[in-house]
């Protein structure tokens, strides 16, 4: 299974970061994580301007209790 994580940081304190897991409907092909990264982060700086985006990936089968 193919994950995209987009990373966020707030711009008045960049320590201040959070990780987003966006569901899609269909599953993601790695092409389409990378493709779908770059519109997803960019939509979701236009709408919340209080955040920059400090990075994104795709991640291939990693288990839940991995990312913890």
């Amino acid at each position: 299974m193919i994950q995209l994580v987009v990373v966020y940081c707030m711009i008045a304190n960049t320590s201040v970061c959070t990780e987003t897991r966006p569901v899609f409907e269909d599953e993601l092909s790695l092409v389409s994580c990378m493709m779908t990264g770059q519109m997803t982060a960019s939509e979701y700086v236009r709408e919340h301007p209080l955040w920059q985006l400090s990075g994104w990936r795709c991640e291939v089968n990693v288990p839940q209790q991995a990312r913890l």
